[in-house]
């Protein structure tokens, strides 16, 4: 074969432009072939030649085609068609083989890693040739299992199946006359296998005419080197770059090529899509990727034996799932999933009992709602609308679980791929209507149903072999939709962005080399544990060796810099792993050239940053550069040049972020002063429980999120390993009040004790409570309930012997358990207050009555008496977070008269028998209406301040409104304090933190 060497670029087009010119001299039609390393070099190739050669505009009978495209093409002519390896056939038979004999693969032969791994190394071998496959297997015996596993799959697959080795090997032996392709010309190729150079060989023996245009393997220089702090600021500059040189070049001329594919690729076509500028290339989104391949790949991931409710709401979210198969309408996923954690539902069987419980309770809260004639339409229509969708959810997971199910029965992949098509229509959208989604989600459909159809090769393939899976199934579809990586643009439209390893295949006058960094470029390339370097290199050049690889990466970069004009970059460290970089060693000869420095050492470049392109910071750059590249560095000059933008938007930014450094109290921190339609409960008409305003005392913008926006804290039952406090206690004052109620008639009288008839009917109510509790899934894991229900029975037991001996020192008598007021048609307490009248709402644990006829308030606690201490030092509502007992004492001398009564608060569990009284003075009753007044002028005037805990969280988030992403409240506190001397606090601190800095003692009237 002749031989022509030239340089990469336009040298080498001008020297196949001869070639052709000369091959078609005396006939315009004579036919040329040309042998180009990829398809990008096909498109250059033909743009080049069609501006014409020798004088003549345009070319004819050409052809451009790569090495295996060009034995297709031989093998189609003399009528040899064969089946395509598919990446699903040759995945299928792998684990085939596996599941049949793995060898000494068995402890791995199962993980899906281990397939993917034999499949790349299956690829690398087919370029091996038969005795070479021998001597590598004579090298360990691992290798020899993957050789032996590697002949095994080759056979199954069948000699009809070829892949691009085959089909090279086919139209070797096919030989045969090529005088056809006419003038047959090798353009700029790359390292071959020795089975490529032989089909090379066998199409140009014989002809004299046949050329090879050979790259020069000489220096190359960047024109210009620019380093930056890190990828994203050096991905800024070359951006301004490009839009700069776009004023001088075509979009074509031009070429941005990436070392790494991350995270340059995806960084470039962000930057440059913000920045208007069009571009063509290889894409960065396989259509794995796209919303609905995701979702289908999600749900063949979901269990049917055991849907877990986070599963299926991670699938939902994934992509528009149809409720049903008859119309658009996708789930109220927002409220099922509200309802899924209402209900406790976990996973399998949960689904049926959980949400039949939780209906349950719904039509019993609805039902009492509609004998309730202060209960509003709204509540009950919201808990029958609560009780449609949990059925919907219901009846959609067991549809689902059905339909996943029938999977197991397909005996066939024929049988599997229809079930499949099937789900993706029923819950994806029939195949009319999902032609209507966006460009890349089609293809990505196009994709999957594609797969699915050609399952039906594999029976025939595999011979019953492999046993069709979901599992297998998902990988397959996984494996082909994450191999296709749809181009972005079309060739010469627009900037070409690529990698590296393109540029041999480019002609271009400007060339951008970003992320020439050592690290990256050319990197730690590692040998491969399946064919490792000592296996390689007895493969006779079938295998490229590491040092093959380094050498074709600086081959690679020497073509990129082969342009007339080239700017290579590197980012000087890396944020995401804070990290310093040093250029790469194949750009340090072009650093030194600059530099006139020639043995200046990689370690010492910086040593040459004068004869550089410095990127300081970006937004330095941002304020020096000629032409800003996006709209966001426009308005970023303006504002550094002191210019006002008009944008409201920004302008509310910047204004909250200077209100929250100040000292002043703003709406940016809870001042909603002056807001219309604030609740003023002084009217004498508003209820409110006195459980709601010690949250506000607590924390008031807990109480303005929680309470008045109606934002709750995401509770999920799989966070719950026991049973929350919360519901302890419920389940404890539950069982207690069912007593009460049911045993009205015969309620211990003054000093008498409960009966054994009475204590063996508070363990049947707490045994049947408990499974209620476990039913709706409130009770966390079932190891840790069982022991948490002992001792709720304990509790309980021990409940009856402390109030014994109580009520014995007392010499009282029981009287109720959860004397409700202001609800179900009784009247509330009305308090009056300096502004107003407060009407509250509650219900009191236990009223007990001595026989003297003092009543006795008890409000039962469950948990600890630690933040009640202050009682006992002298503040009775501790700063307005203990605001019940005052409340049931009224309620209680409402029902039984103006008789004395004492109130106290009655621990039961952690601190069992321990009792807390609350002197219910003349003194205690002024500073209750005071407390109630400031906190109800707190909520009328809109003052609600984040009042973080003073201790950080320890196992649970005490104040998610204040910590919402469980970070702590470090800012939160220093705000908190930089705010609280401003006036417009001043009274609500005097309640509710009368420590806090400018907080004084308050009283009615006072200033705020």
């Amino acid at each position: 074969m002749n031989i022509t060497h030239a340089a990469f670029g336009a040298p080498a087009l001008d020297a196949l432009r001869a070639l052709v010119a000369d091959a078609q001299r005396d006939d315009a039609l004579a036919p040329v072939t040309v042998i180009v390393r990829d398809n990008i070099a096909g498109l250059m190739v033909r743009r080049a030649l069609a501006r014409g050669a020798d004088g003549r505009t345009g070319i004819a009978a050409l052809t451009t085609a790569t090495l295996p495209r060009l034995a297709e093409f031989e093998l189609a002519r003399a009528g040899q068609t064969s089946v395509p390896a598919t990446t699903a056939a040759l995945t299928m038979s792998w684990r085939a083989e596996l599941a049949h004999e793995p060898l000494s693969l068995a402890k791995v032969a199962d993980h899906p890693s281990t397939v993917r791994a034999l499949v790349r190394a299956h690829r690398d071998l087919r370029r091996v040739s038969d005795d070479a496959l021998d001597l590598l297997a004579a090298q360990s015996a691992l290798v020899a299992d993957v050789v032996a596993l590697h002949r095994r799959v080759l056979a199954r697959l069948g000699a009809d199946r070829r892949d691009e080795p085959a089909l090279i090997a086919a139209a070797t032996e096919l030989g045969g006359d090529s005088a056809h392709l006419g003038r047959l010309i090798d353009f700029l190729p790359a390292r071959r296998t020795p089975a490529e150079q032989r089909y090379v060989a066998q199409l140009t023996s014989g002809d004299s005419d046949a050329h090879a245009v050979i790259a020069e393997d000489g220096p190359a220089a960047a024109s210009e080197i620019l380093h930056a702090s890190d990828a994203d600021d050096e991905v800024r500059a070359v951006t301004r770059q490009v839009l700069r040189a776009l004023g001088e070049h075509d979009g074509p001329r031009l070429a941005v090529l990436y070392t790494s594919r991350s995270p340059y690729a995806s960084l470039l076509h962000d930057r440059f899509a913000e920045a208007g500028i069009a571009l063509n290339g290889p894409g960065v989104r396989p259509l794995r990727d796209r919303a609905t391949a995701d979702a289908f790949l999600t749900m063949l991931a979901l269990d049917p034996a055991d849907v877990r409710r986070r599963a299926l709401f991670d699938w939902l979210r994934r992509a528009p799932i149809r409720l049903n198969a008859d119309e658009r309408i996708t789930p109220p996923r927002s409220a099922w999933e509200r309802i899924s954690r209402e209900a406790g539902v976990i996973g399998e069987g949960h689904w049926t009992s959980r949400l039949d419980a939780f209906m349950r309770t719904k039509r019993a809260e609805r039902d009492e709602l509609k004998s309730d004639s202060d209960a509003s339409e709204g509540s009950i229509r919201h808990r029958e609308l609560s009780i449609d969708q949990a059925e919907g959810l219901r009846m959609f997971v067991a549809e689902l679980r059905e339909r996943l199910a029938a999977a197991a029965g397909a005996q066939t992949w024929a049988e599997l791929g229809t079930w499949a098509l099937d789900a993706l229509h029923r819950y994806l959208g029939p195949s009319e209507d999902l032609r209507r989604l966006p460009e890349d989600e089609q293809r990505a459909v196009i994709a999957i149903e594609q797969t699915l159809r050609s399952l039906a090769d594999l029976d025939g393939a595999l011979g019953g072999d492999a046993r069709p899976t979901v599992e297998a199934l998902r990988d397959i579809v996984e494996a082909e939709l994450e191999a296709r990586v749809p181009r972005v643009g079309r060739f010469g439209e627009g900037v070409f962005v690529g990698p590296v390893s393109a540029a041999a295949s480019l002609d271009v006058d400007l060339v951008w080399v970003v992320g020439l960094s050592e690290d990256l470029y050319p990197g730690r390339l590692t040998p491969d544990p399946l064919l490792p370097e000592r296996v390689r290199q007895v493969s006779g050049g079938a295998l490229p060796v590491i040092a093959e690889r380094v050498d074709d990466l600086r081959l690679a970069l020497a073509a990129a810099l082969a342009a007339p004009a080239s700017v290579a970059s590197f980012a000087r460290g890396d944020l995401r792993r804070s990290t310093e970089r040093l250029p790469s060693r194949w750009l340090m000869p072009s650093i030194r050239a600059l530099a006139g420095a020639p043995a200046l050492a990689a370690t010492k470049w910086e040593d040459a940053d004068e004869a550089l392109t410095a990127l300081s910071s970006n937004w330095s750059e941002t304020r020096a550069a000629e032409l800003p590249a996006t709209e966001q560095e426009l308005r970023l000059r303006l504002l550094a040049a002191g210019e006002e933008l008009d944008d409201p938007v920004l302008a509310g930014a910047a204004e909250l972020i200077e209100a929250r450094r100040g000292h002043a109290f703003t709406r940016f921190d809870g001042n909603l002063t002056g807001v219309e339609a604030l609740p003023d409960l002084t009217d004498g008409s508003t209820l409110i429980s006195t459980t709601a305003l010690e949250a506000y005392a607590k924390c008031p913008h807990a109480y303005f999120v929680e309470r008045m926006l109606g934002v709750k804290a995401i509770e999920t039952p799989e966070d719950e390993v026991r049973i929350t406090p919360i519901h302890f206690g419920n389940l404890i004052h539950e069982t207690m009040d069912d007593l009460t109620r049911e045993e009205a008639a015969r309620l211990p009288g003054y000093s008498e004790p409960w009966t054994p008839a009475q204590r063996e009917r508070l363990r049947e109510l707490a045994r049947a409570k408990a499974d209620d509790y476990e039913a709706r899934g409130l009770t966390g894991h079932p190891r840790l309930w069982a022991t948490d229900r002992a001792s709720i029975l304990a509790d309980l037991d021990a409940m009856l012997d402390d109030d014994d001996a109580f009520r014995r020192a007392e010499d009282a008598r029981v009287l109720a358990s959860e004397l409700r007021f202001g609800m179900r048609g009784i009247g509330p307490v009305h308090v009056e207050v300096a502004s107003g009248t407060i009407g509250l709402r509650g219900s009191a644990d236990r009223v007990d009555e001595r026989r003297d006829g003092t009543l006795i308030v008890t409000d039962i606690k469950s948990g600890s008496a630690r933040s009640f201490a202050d009682i006992e030092r002298g503040d009775p509502l501790v700063a307005g977070t203990k605001l019940q007992l005052p409340a049931y004492a009224l309620a209680a001398q409402a029902r039984y008269g103006e008789q004395p009564v004492t109130a106290q608060y009655w621990f039961v569990r952690k601190e069992r028998g321990r009792r807390i009284a609350v002197p219910l003075d003349d003194e205690v009753s002024m500073r209750y209406r005071e407390v109630l007044d400031t906190l109800a002028d707190g909520i009328r005037s809109g003052i609600f301040p984040a009042k973080p805990p003073e201790k950080d969280d320890y196992l649970f988030v005490a104040c998610p409104w204040c910590n919402p992403d469980g970070l702590g409240y470090g800012s939160l506190r220093d705000a908190y304090a930089n705010k609280n001397t401003d006036a417009a606090m001043r009274r609500l601190l005097g309640v509710i933190d009368p420590d806090a800095v400018g907080a004084p003692d308050t009283s009615e009237g006072s200033d705020r």
